[in-house]
């Protein structure tokens, strides 16, 4: 389980001798080491020992003591003072539920039961203290002798500290919505990613897939999860776990509850299933939470994974497509203006709309011109530092039609989809992108005639705005 400690590693701490490395993740390194009587025991050695490091970690030492040990790592000894805080926890003997499912598949019948009602248990303990976990995954879940303890105490936050931390912590596919859309970690978006882990001990796959950061944030955002596979009993309750909308979702203690007393249905009537919520307010509630991103990540081009964990770099965005998307949408004209007075009576607000509507070119009417036609193919490059091996690019225009097939193919996906003209302008063409399935993202694509080579630009938007594809397309 353990690796050989690295050149640099120290060889004890305090009075623990390390022998081997367990982990590494954005917040430190974990070791295995022993006591001076023999005992084993993991050190997490923290990163960083600034200020605010230091007394986040105190308060948390002094919050963990309130959680029952049977359900978490118990913590053994810690040490503040020093250069470099550490903490020395109890060591579990065991796979984590990521290397279980990747060496033996997915869990079944009463060992899934047991791992779903105990981990319930443990979050409900560790909410009760006051903690929020902020990185619950299945990495963080290890499955002992005596049940499973959830651990990793390293990312977790007290409630009041948890607006403390700058930027996102945790694992894209096992962020909340509410997360990536900008706000605290909270109990609930324990829930959440809780909720995810379980769909992947039963599964052995994530909810939300585990190919680019975008893709994956754009499904959390934006799609239902497919939960057939889940015993009949559970399926209700991890549908309402994983609501997009926070308030939806059941408590940690409402969930151990529900799961030990199926007869008690915590919340009826008021929290529903994402795909309940959809029947009534699908379109209100993914364009408020797309309106959130937005305004929480204007700015963000560049998503960094390191040790597990997210970091968002805000830079302005840059490049054509980037000034375009400022100013232009698909759903816009460059030949009308939008009334500026408000209309007085309700006959004249119809007739106002009518007669926008009627001068507003159509995007049936728009016609890609002789000059684009043809079947062009390139590969591009994007600012998704996740994907740097970039993606091959066709894109089949014909004379005379207002759509053309799209298609683009990387390593990990292969996207296929329509893209729809919504602006021509001399050598320039904008069309609004559609994939065929919520496995690709859709967004705004610009084709520029440059001699005898078409220049491609691709960006999320509308939406969040986080990636940009360019390349030149040559035609073939």
């Amino acid at each position: 389980m353990a690796t050989p400690l690295a050149p640099d590693d120290p060889a004890s701490l305090g009075a623990y001798r390390l022998a081997g490395r367990l982990g590494k993740g954005g917040q430190g390194v974990v070791y295995l080491a022993h006591s001076s009587d023999g005992e084993a025991v993991a050190i997490k050695l923290l990163s960083t020992g600034d200020e605010e490091t230091r007394a986040r970690l105190a308060r948390e030492l002094d919050a963990l003591e309130s959680i029952a040990s049977f359900c978490t790592a118990r913590v053994l000894d810690a040490s503040i003072d020093g250069p470099r805080p550490y903490v020395v926890s109890e060591f579990v003997e065991g796979l984590s539920l990521a290397d279980r499912a990747r060496e033996r598949g997915p869990l079944r019948g009463g060992e899934l039961e047991r791992l779903v009602v105990g981990t319930a248990t443990a979050l409900a303990a560790i909410h009760a203290a006051g903690i929020v976990h902020r990185d619950f995954k299945p990495a963080n879940v290890l499955l002992g002798p005596d049940g499973p303890r959830v651990v990793d105490f390293g990312i977790a936050r007290a409630e009041g500290a948890a607006t403390l931390t700058s930027g996102l912590i945790g694992t894209p596919a096992y962020l909340s919505p509410e997360q990536i859309a900008g706000s605290p970690a909270s109990p609930a978006s324990d829930v959440f990613a809780w909720a995810a882990t379980m769909v992947f001990a039963a599964t052995g796959r994530s909810p939300f897939g585990a190919d680019t950061v975008p893709a994956v944030l754009h499904r959390v955002l934006h799609a239902d999860p497919d939960l057939s596979e889940l015993p009949p009993r559970l399926r209700g309750l991890m549908a309402s776990c994983l609501a997009k909308d926070p308030v939806h979702r059941p408590t940690a203690r409402d969930l151990m509850v529900s799961l030990v007393n199926p007869m008690s249905n915590p919340g009826a009537g008021e929290r529903t299933g994402p795909r309940a919520a959809a029947l009534t307010t699908d379109v209100s509630k993914r364009n408020r939470s797309r309106g959130l991103l937005v305004g929480a990540v204007a700015a963000v081009l560049a998503l960094v994974a390191a040790g597990g964990t997210l970091l968002w770099i805000n830079r302005a965005p840059t490049g054509t497509a980037a000034q375009r998307s400022s100013t232009l949408t698909p759903s816009q004209s460059t030949t009308t203006q939008e009334p500026t007075q408000e209309p007085t009576s309700t006959a004249q607000a119809s007739a106002t709309e009518k007669t926008a509507a009627e001068k507003k070119p159509q995007s049936g009417s728009l016609k890609i011109p002789a000059a684009f036609a043809g079947k062009w193919s390139g590969r591009t490059t994007s600012t998704n530092p996740l994907d740097s091996d970039g993606a091959a690019v066709t894109i089949d225009l014909k004379t005379g039609q207002s759509t053309a097939r799209w298609t683009e193919k990387d390593s990990a996906v292969s996207c296929t989809g329509k893209i729809t003209l919504t602006r021509v302008a001399g050598t320039e063409l904008t069309s609004s992108l559609q994939p065929d399935t919520i496995d690709c993202i859709a967004g705004t694509v610009w084709l520029t005639l440059d001699g005898g080579k078409l220049t491609y630009v691709w960006r999320d938007v509308p939406g969040p705005g986080l990636v940009e594809e360019t390349g030149d397309l040559n035609r073939g």
